[in-house]
């Protein structure tokens, strides 16, 4: 299942999403995951969230983000859930461009059972991205 959290920039977005990812750790019987490409987020993040920062992977482009999902997934059987501030601004994208990546990523999480929440800066999300709401 992918969720989205949306807004425009400032309004709250990543310290939603960060909330919701140590909330879902509390309750989550195998490995949860955040991923942003700001390291200054990590400090908010609890200890029992893997915080994974892009830049350290070289993670920069919209053929990156998926092959780096399925990467993790790989090497890891036991995640649950992948939470993902500024996919849109780490890969250089337009949001409004992305419906291919959102599809992808919707297959993965239903093959391999593992809920993606992102953030998403926008005042109104595009009609491919609605029912992620």
């Amino acid at each position: 299942m992918i969720n989205i959290i949306y807004g425009l920039k400032g309004s709250g977005k990543t310290a939603k999403i960060i909330e919701k990812a140590n909330d879902r750790a509390e309750k989550s019987k195998g490995v949860v995951l955040f991923i942003t490409d700001r390291k200054d987020h990590s400090p908010s993040v609890s200890n029992k969230v893997r915080f994974v920062c892009v830049q350290d992977y070289g993670i920069a482009c919209e053929k990156c983000c998926v092959p780096f999902f399925k990467g993790l997934l790989a090497g890891n059987y036991d995640i649950t859930d992948i939470f993902v501030d500024g996919l849109a601004r780490f890969t250089c994208m337009k949001v409004e461009d992305m419906e291919n990546i959102y599809k992808d990523i919707d297959l993965l999480s239903s093959d391999h059972k593992v809920d993606f929440t992102f953030t998403v800066s926008v005042e109104k999300v595009p009609d491919y991205m609605k029912k992620y709401i």
